[in-house]
């Protein structure tokens, strides 16, 4: 029997006008661990904008022609009793509450920059303004994972030079959800003595049966043979 388990990450994204206009390159990591027994997910580092956030704060703050590289380590914590696939998909920009942030708000924001999302194998499963759903509008399977695996998500977010003071110090926020199937590993091992075996056995003893039965027989006829001469 299969068992879903849905679980919801943010991946927050801040943008901060600096004085100086030059562009930049970040790299950062980020780490979704599906636990298994405990039924959910592991979600890392979190920030102030959500427990659940995906970007290392020190890389929130990007300027006009900034160049946003971010990987996300998907992993299978689970036991090995279960295999698992992991399913993404987006629910575009949404508020943040905590922060005084509209939907709207964080929509109007990202709109402005553009959002790729590349698979470990280079499929491309994202590339859109950030605030889109687009190719993560529905389920997208990340693969099937043993206990251990994992797979890693490259996330580019470009922000173009036009982005001006009117954007200064805004945020914006994707909600991603992440949902996952556990199919349970096949514990169940034939015997090494049943592997041996071939046929019905249930026959066997009327086999059995019938050899003993011919074997008197022979060994009458022989004996009966035997006076027959002597007389």
């Amino acid at each position: 029997m299969k068992k879903t388990i849905r679980l919801i990450s943010s991946l927050v994204v801040a943008f901060a006008l600096m004085v100086t206009m030059s562009a930049g390159a970040f790299a950062a990591s980020g780490q979704v661990t599906y636990q298994g027994d405990a039924g959910s997910f592991l979600f890392e580092p979190g920030s102030e904008y959500s427990p659940s956030d995906l970007f290392t704060g020190q890389k929130k703050g990007v300027m006009p022609g900034d160049t946003l590289t971010h990987t996300i380590n998907v992993r299978n914590d689970a036991s090995k009793a279960v295999d698992v696939e992991i399913f993404i998909k987006s629910l575009g920009a949404v508020a943040l509450e905590d922060k005084n942030v509209t939907a709207e708000e964080s929509a109007d924001f990202l709109e402005h920059m553009n959002l790729t999302v590349t698979a470990e194998s280079g499929a491309k499963l994202f590339d859109a303004p950030a605030d889109q759903t687009a190719g993560l509008t529905d389920w997208v399977s990340l693969g099937k994972f043993k206990s251990g695996a994992d797979v890693d998500l490259t996330i580019c977010l470009q922000v173009p030079m036009e982005m001006g003071n009117d954007c200064a110090a805004q945020i914006g926020a994707i909600d991603w959800v992440f949902k996952v199937v556990e199919t349970p590993v096949p514990t169940d091992k034939p015997d090494a003595d049943d592997n041996a075996k071939t046929g019905d056995s249930t026959a066997l003893p009327l086999i059995i049966g019938i050899c003993i039965a011919a074997l008197i027989v022979a060994v009458i006829a022989i004996i009966a043979g035997r006076r027959r001469r002597q007389e």
